[in-house]
């Protein structure tokens, strides 16, 4: 364990501390969360740890640091620091230091950290809701793509045309721009730290609750489709609205690590699935940030502010840096990564054609072997005979690429994907989409209406 690992866990037990004198509520969450069910302790040099809390329990945290450890910690948020990229608290040690050089985000308080998420059970109005929207893009510099979002949101509603509002939508990296225009509204008539201010205070103060049909049991829903449950809300990256179970800090398992028994939500996979999606177990356990970069500087004995006042007169200030960076990674979002990314897969659909006459030139005198074995239902030989069939399709569907070479070997394949038992998913009207069907769907017509052997015979290529 690094110092600064152990300086962040001294840090959460005073949360945890806190929590407890105070009852407060908290869980372990995001990326941590997954760590910590997976290892006994650090395993890597890591340097940031999140967990989560319902807002108004933040609420109670800061006033209580304030009052009481304010000589030494604080909690930055949009009150504090309205550049902070999205709405999240940082419980931070003012005599230390962690500077991420990597980091495109403007903060504060730039010690060792617990990063706290607030989950939010009651939502302010359309025009805060709007108006967070519109900070976070503020903070990521993109706020002059925002009359865009208006108006080409404007424009798919009177055409009905959809993708000129997804055209945007993937520009500035945002899923969710409802009320946008009223965020947008509003900050015209404040400044920055205002509108950060008014965000959070807002959220807090909030009497709505939020609700959902997604935790009730099918039976309740039978009985009565009107009926909703309070919930808790979570806002991601993306602006989405993730909502889970009211009983997110109450329904709660222990997990030990590092010699202390750690609070987390006792649903594992509803909660990560909430969070991350379908691909949720891979997101879910990507890699934290650590100490073992050339351009982190920590010291635990350090006052931040004295690392901040000794570079506050270089010729470049951090806010520069910080500000090029944010536009470094915005150049590379909309310009290069697109163009490497579109180059990238012409050539892999190009390799994926050579590989289809490879593998079909592998098996072409396997055929009768395949046969007796599938009649036999011999799937141990099947699958062996099959693996670079096998192999190609699954690496090009990760990239989302149908490899497919004629309807002899795709029923073999089918056969084995389907003793495995790969994952299904639904239909809007509750047809089962298996994975050989998803396959199928990404192989291009050409490829289902002309085989290798027909394609060679049709330009006169003799196979040895």
């Amino acid at each position: 364990m690094t110092q600064v690992q152990n300086k962040i866990l001294s840090l959460l037990d005073e949360i945890i501390s806190i929590c407890e004198k105070e009852n407060l509520k908290y869980i372990v969450s995001n990326e941590s969360a997954r760590y910590v069910l997976d290892h006994k302790q650090f395993e890597d040099e890591q340097c940031y740890f999140m967990i989560t809390m319902p807002l108004t329990d933040i609420d109670k945290l800061e006033k209580y640091v304030q009052k009481n450890l304010s000589e030494t910690r604080e909690l930055e948020s949009w009150r504090t620091n309205p550049r902070l990229q999205h709405f999240k608290f940082r419980y931070c040690d003012k005599n230390t230091l962690l500077f991420d050089g990597g980091s495109s985000e403007h903060k504060v308080s730039y010690g060792i950290s617990i990063t706290i998420y607030p989950m939010r059970e009651f939502e302010p109005s359309n025009e805060i809701r709007g108006a967070e929207r519109f900070l976070v893009l503020d903070n990521f510099n993109q706020a002059s793509q925002v009359p865009w979002v208006v108006f080409y949101k404007l424009v798919s509603r009177v055409t009905g045309i959809k993708r000129f509002k997804n055209h945007i939508m993937r520009k500035v990296k945002i899923d969710n721009s409802n009320y946008l225009h009223q965020g947008w509204k509003l900050a015209r008539k404040m400044s920055r730290a205002e509108l950060g201010k008014l965000i959070v205070d807002e959220n807090v103060n909030a009497t709505k609750p939020y609700t959902s049909r997604r935790f009730i049991s099918e039976e309740e829903r039978l009985a009565d489709p009107t009926r909703r449950e309070n919930c808790y809300a979570y806002m991601d990256g993306r602006a989405n609205v993730i909502k889970f179970p009211i009983t997110l800090f109450t329904d709660v398992k222990t997990t030990e690590f590092e010699g202390r028994q750690l609070k987390v939500y006792s649903d594992e996979d509803l909660y990560f699935s909430q969070m991350y999606g379908n691909n949720w177990l891979g997101r879910a356990s990507s890699e934290i940030g650590g100490t073992d970069r050339a351009t982190v500087l920590w010291d635990v004995d350090l006052p931040y502010q004295e690392f901040l006042d000794c570079v506050k007169d270089d010729e470049v200030s951090l806010d520069e840096l910080i500000d090029y960076k944010q536009s470094y990674n915005q150049w590379m979002g909309r310009v290069y990564n697109p163009a490497v990314n579109a180059a990238t897969r012409t050539f892999t659909r190009a390799r994926r054609s050579v590989e289809r006459i490879d593998t079909w030139y592998k098996l072409r005198n396997k055929r009768e072997d395949l046969r007796k074995a599938y009649e036999k239902n011999d799937l141990k030989k099947l699958k062996s005979i099959m693996k670079p069939y096998l192999t190609a399709t699954d690496k090009y569907y990760a990239d989302k690429i149908g490899f497919y070479i004629d309807d002899e070997l795709f029923k073999y394949a089918s056969l084995i994907w389907e003793s495995e038992g790969r994952p299904s998913s639904f239909d809007s009207e509750g047809n089962e989409i298996t994975y050989a069907m998803k396959v199928y769907r990404l192989v291009p017509d050409i490829y289902k209406n002309e085989t290798p052997e027909s394609y060679l015979n049709s330009r006169n290529v003799k196979v040895i």
